[in-house]
């Protein structure tokens, strides 16, 4: 596949674990503060939990409606962090001998005529 800029990477999705007190409802300091509730997935002993219904985030914070069991094991999954470092090309750096030789450079214009 062709793409113009760096390559493109896939990076593993970032987590935050826990685990449950059976009192505690708030859990501080998640890696990220999600954008919306639904940023996240966050299950339970592996049994996922509706955002909104069963929590909500504020910043870092994690807060449950109902405080998960006592010894509970708690995944947060962050959906769509990604990292991604771009790199900008300095003006008149790329050159006519780094481009694809079948471009004809007699024309004002570039024309992608493949896949």
């Amino acid at each position: 596949m062709a793409y113009i800029g760096n390559k493109p990477t896939s990076s593993p999705f970032v987590t935050d674990s826990y685990t449950g007190s059976g009192t505690q409802t708030a859990f501080l300091s998640l890696t990220y503060a999600p954008a919306a509730t639904s940023s996240i997935a966050v299950f339970v002993n592996g049994a996922y939990k509706k955002p909104t219904t069963d929590y909500t985030v504020s910043g870092t914070t994690l807060n449950f409606v109902s405080a998960p069991a006592a010894a509970a094991s708690i995944v947060v999954l962050h959906l769509g962090v990604g990292s991604q470092t771009t790199t900008v090309v300095a003006d008149g750096a790329i050159t006519q001998a780094k481009l694809s030789p079948d471009i004809d450079f007699g024309i004002n214009a570039l024309f992608f005529t493949g896949s």
